[in-house]
């Protein structure tokens, strides 16, 4: 086999990304349509470095896979980095995507080395059906640590909730954003794997493709803010599924609130807005051993189970 070069990328290779992603997706039959603004925005992550982050991988100057490292620093916790990639399915099975691996494990360790006195992981996620992207993390000492679950539920019926008493859920305020972050680092201090999310990377969370704040609610007692959910729908998916989602993207209950009926609540009050934009489903994800009972929560709400994903880790 000729040699495979590795490169690092720019914004001007998004397309050639795109069209590697996009081919993947089908061929591996990934429940899911990769806009060209998710490439764009991976470029844009105000703490992603492309030149130090991402790289293609060449055989003869033609692309035929990617990878990248994903740091959001915590500075409290724990760190974590996470790897993604993939290879072209005609060029699977050549090495390329142990090459691939391999880079973004070196980077990976670089990136974490100056958290030494913290927690450290490096962590990959893939379908439970991808078995081969599997046995590659398993050949790199990853172990599988945890599953994660995307649960579905038609808007008819509609939920019928009782509101919480001196609880108002209302529309998403921009004006308390920064108290919805501050809140959301305190709701996840005790979700597996979770680190506190900083100002910069909060602001792109909410700028991010498909995130509609428009169709986000946050829980208010008095002043305060003691829920939220971040809502998120992805147009491009609609064909492939036959349906039009939204998603509950990030729910959040301060924990001094929880089974108080909050979260149901900001459930209702989402499945309310997705009807009301003429949307069909809603979909959440949820940690398969989340401390807090989500998962008999969303069941006992209507949610069913449509899949699953595996997170693979190595602990430094």
């Amino acid at each position: 086999m000729k040699p495979v070069h590795l490169r690092s990328a720019t914004s001007a290779d998004a397309e050639t990304i795109h069209a590697l992603v996009r081919t993947s997706e089908v061929n591996d039959r990934e429940p899911q349509v990769a806009s060209i603004d998710e490439i764009h925005e991976i470029f844009d992550d105000p703490h992603l470095d492309p030149k130090e982050d991402m790289r293609l991988a060449c055989v003869d100057g033609r692309a035929v896979g990617w990878g990248y490292v994903w740091h959001h620093p915590s500075g409290e916790r724990l760190e974590r980095a996470y790897l993604f990639g993939t290879v072209h399915p005609d060029w699977r099975g050549r090495g390329i995507g142990r090459t691939i691996f391999a880079w973004q494990l070196e980077r990976a360790r670089a990136a974490l080395a100056t958290y030494r006195d913290l927690p450290r992981f490096i962590k990959t996620a893939a379908w439970d059906w991808l078995t081969d992207a599997q046995h590659l993390y398993e050949r790199f000492g990853f172990q599988a640590v945890r599953w994660f679950d995307e649960l579905l539920r038609p808007l008819d019926p509609p939920l019928e909730i009782t509101g919480v008493a001196g609880v108002d859920v209302t529309a998403w305020r921009t004006d308390q954003a920064e108290e919805v972050r501050l809140l959301h680092n305190r709701a996840f201090a005790d979700h597996w794997g979770s680190g506190s999310i900083d100002p910069d990377a909060w602001t792109n969370r909410l700028a991010g493709y498909g995130t509609r704040l428009d169709l986000s609610v946050i829980a208010l007692a008095g002043e305060e803010v003691v829920g939220y959910s971040i809502n998120e729908v992805y147009p491009e998916d609609e064909e492939l599924l036959g349906r039009r989602d939204g998603w509950i993207g990030t729910l959040g209950v301060d924990r001094n609130h929880r089974g108080s009926g909050i979260a149901s609540a900001l459930i209702a009050a989402s499945l309310e807005h997705f009807r009301r934009a003429g949307l069909t489903h809603a979909s959440i994800g949820v940690d398969a051993d989340s401390p807090t009972g989500a998962h008999r929560l969303y069941r006992r709400l209507g949610f069913e189970m449509e899949k699953r994903s595996v997170t693979h880790q190595l602990e430094l």
